[in-house]
């Protein structure tokens, strides 16, 4: 039985690799994670979790939105989309009816609760957006945001 300092030594390739420097997803990650505790922190309320602010916004910009169409435009998975927008039913800020260009599927539509959500919510997106960029230098953060939006081909070079 090996004790627990005994350690099975390193290949060079993995003792010279710094996951702080060489890793963009764990940088990536650990971003998101850092963006998502404030999220948390300054524009959640009533017990609503950052994906269920999200896809209520979506639903006030766009009126009918199908839960497809929904988990495309927020990129969470079909299924998450669906116990999400179930769940904000249940709360009674969003409603769902046959979507009138496809029978077959719902249309989702934000009550007036979840508008009212919605007001409470927003006036805080610029206090999120300076924290968020608070550890990055005034001349980076409009570059920062440009080359997240140039990842996501949200816009062109």
């Amino acid at each position: 039985m090996a004790l627990p300092d005994d350690r099975v030594p390193l290949q060079p390739s993995v003792a010279g690799f710094d996951i702080r420097q060489q890793a963009l997803p764990y940088l990536l990650r650990r971003a998101h994670a850092r963006a998502e505790a404030l999220f948390v922190e300054i524009m959640c309320i009533d017990d609503l979790t950052p994906r269920q602010i999200t896809i209520l916004l979506a639903c006030a910009q766009t009126p009918g939105v199908t839960v497809s169409e929904l988990a495309d435009e927020v990129a969470v998975d079909l299924n998450t989309t669906s116990q999400l927008v179930r769940r904000l039913i249940d709360k009674g800020l969003l409603e769902r009816r046959r979507s009138s260009r496809d029978g077959r599927a719902w249309a989702v539509h934000i009550t007036a609760t979840g508008q009212d959500v919605l007001s409470r919510v927003l006036p805080h997106n610029q206090e999120l957006i300076e924290e968020i960029m608070r550890p990055l230098p005034p001349e980076y953060r409009p570059l920062f945001v440009k080359c997240l939006r140039l990842m996501l081909d949200l816009e062109q070079p």
